[in-house]
């Protein structure tokens, strides 16, 4: 191991990359995808089956033809608390993380300002605040005895590049991270930390710090913060109580941040390395604006039929990502940080076209059903700095060829068993948006391919439905409330983790710096796997004054 080590504080800055940072088209897909049941108590109760039906806040969100419905003014609130639990498993180890979460679903006034007797029979503006997305998980996931390291694949990342190049110094410890791409910064660190060593010919490896026979317990805490939040400015317009027309302004606020904590602890080692720490972390945000216009149509009294347009949502997006390393000796502990590596661009979400159908028997209930289709392979990158034009054209082009059209369903039932309660249920069916061809910009180094896909991957598809239970209400108050009850189901999956699949074998290379034999590279199975499964009950109260 090196003698004479020194900590370098790495300063803080905003570094020009030549190389793209976090766009792939899944995260692209990450940030347009919505799940109706944050929306009222009652739209969350029927799934977000709500483009023919009217006179409730969520309409502003999916169709603001159902503002023209409303007779009166009304205003809402829809907080909801969540208990989830996320199970990981790996190499036969389970670890179950429980958290109980306050957040608010939707809230909002509809002000119904003009009521007359001509053809337009009365105009309701809305104005609230709807929860599209939430990514707020945590997950964990541990490993013992295990045969492969992370430090392994850090020398992969860096085969090649000269020591003159990796060095950080007092003087410029930034340098080494202008010249290589994200993807190299764990090795960077790796080296400069003194977890890896010269083996010779631009080669690295852990073994003056990792003995041949030691085993590996690995750890990762994965932590996922944020939301996608939209405020609605919105108009419906009612004539003669037969066609409602509205329309809907709507500001998007997006937040995302990861912290992608991995360690490794070592059994057997009987050289100085005692623990890695290697935390990853990416800040994501915007703002964006998108429109939406929606037609009602009730050709008899009990049945309503709807259409909505959703624009794409044009949204600027802010990121930084930065990347921390320590390494526990037997005597001394060294560190080293990365400095920001901040980026800026511009999405486009996808179009989405709603149409529905509803149907009501006075005293009995009513049953809904909705048929959305949003064009994923439509979204688009745009205005990335001018090195990456090349990479921006890459990206779209993969966007249109892996990406299809998709279809969702969704259908809800409403009855009412006794005056004033309300049993409702819904199951919506949501279509892949995945073709058939892997896009080669996945395959490009990536903030999120490193931090959201990391050793373990904690993916699962989402379903989401709703189960019954009974509504209250009141005509003794002037107020009226509603509970409803979503259940949100993370199934199991499995996924082999997006490490390098080249791992270094510990070859008979001399273990000091001197030794000019270069590293044997095989192609060894990827050692991680995640199974995870989650279950979050969304339970969301609705107190609506009417004036």
């Amino acid at each position: 191991m090196k003698k004479n080590k020194f900590v370098t504080l790495c300063v803080i800055a905003a570094l020009p990359f030549a190389t793209a940072t976090a766009q792939t088209p899944g995260d692209l897909l990450n940030l347009s995808q919505y799940n109706y049941s944050f929306g009222t108590a009652r739209s969350a109760a029927l799934g977000g089956a709500f483009t023919s039906l009217g006179a409730d806040l969520s309409s502003m969100n999916i169709n603001p033809a159902g503002l023209g419905i409303y007779r009166g003014s009304e205003v809402g609130i829809s907080p909801s608390l969540t208990w989830s639990n996320m199970e990981s498993g790996f190499q036969g180890r389970s670890n179950d993380y429980s958290r109980t979460r306050f957040s608010l679903g939707n809230v909002g006034a509809a002000l119904n300002l003009y009521q007359g007797t001509g053809a337009l029979t009365s105009f309701t503006l809305g104005v609230g605040y709807t929860k599209l997305a939430d990514f707020n998980t945590t997950s964990a996931a541990y490993g013992q005895g295990i045969g492969q390291s992370m430090t392994e694949v850090f020398a992969e990342d860096i085969r090649g590049v000269s020591e003159s190049t990796l060095r950080m110094t007092p003087e410029d410890p930034i340098s080494p991270f202008q010249s290589l791409a994200i993807g190299q910064w764990g090795g960077i660190l790796a080296y400069n930390t003194y977890v890896l060593d010269p083996v010779g010919d631009n080669y690295y490896a852990p073994w003056n710090n990792l003995s041949k026979d030691a085993r590996i317990n690995p750890s990762l805490y994965n932590i996922n913060k944020g939301s996608i939040g939209e405020y609605d400015i919105s108009g419906g317009f009612n004539f003669q109580n037969i066609l409602y027309l509205g329309f809907t302004v709507g500001i998007q606020d997006i937040y995302f941040r990861n912290e992608n904590n991995y360690s490794e602890t070592y059994s057997n080692n009987t050289l100085p390395l005692n623990r890695l720490n290697y935390i990853r972390t990416l800040r994501q945000d915007g703002t964006g604006v998108n429109f939406k216009f929606g037609a009602i149509l009730r050709p008899v009294d009990n049945l309503r039929i709807g259409v909505a347009v959703h624009t794409p949502t044009y949204v600027s997006m802010n990121e930084e990502y930065t990347e921390y390393m320590s390494a526990e000796f037997n005597t001394q502990q060294n560190w080293q940080e990365s400095p920001y590596a901040p980026n800026q661009y511009n999405i486009n979400t996808p179009t989405r076209l709603l149409t529905g159908i509803s149907f009501t028997l006075p005293g009995v209930g009513l049953i809904t059903a909705d048929y959305e289709r949003v064009w994923y392979n439509n979204m688009k990158i745009r205005n990335m700095n001018g090195n990456n034009w090349e990479f921006e054209q890459d990206l779209n082009q993969d966007i249109k060829s892996f990406f299809q059209p998709a279809n969702n369903f969704r259908v809800g039932v409403e009855a009412t068993p006794l005056k004033n309660f309300y049993v409702r249920v819904a199951m919506p069916i949501t279509g892949s948006a995945s073709g058939r061809r892997t896009p080669s910009s996945t395959r490009r180094t990536s903030v999120l391919t490193r931090t959201i896909r990391p050793a373990w991957d904690s993916v699962s598809k989402i379903s989401t439905w709703t189960r019954p239970i009974f509504t209250p209400r009141t005509n003794t108050l002037p107020t009226r409330c509603s509970i409803s009850t979503t259940i949100k189901i993370n199934t199991p999956s499995s996924r082999e983790p997006s490490i390098p699949s080249r791992t270094a074998t510990r070859s008979p290379c001399r273990r000091d710096s001197s030794s000019k034999r270069r590293p044997r590279y095989t192609t060894l199975p990827e050692p991680f796997v995640t199974r995870s499964g989650s279950v979050s009950f969304h339970i969301s109260t609705r107190l609506c004054l009417i004036a």
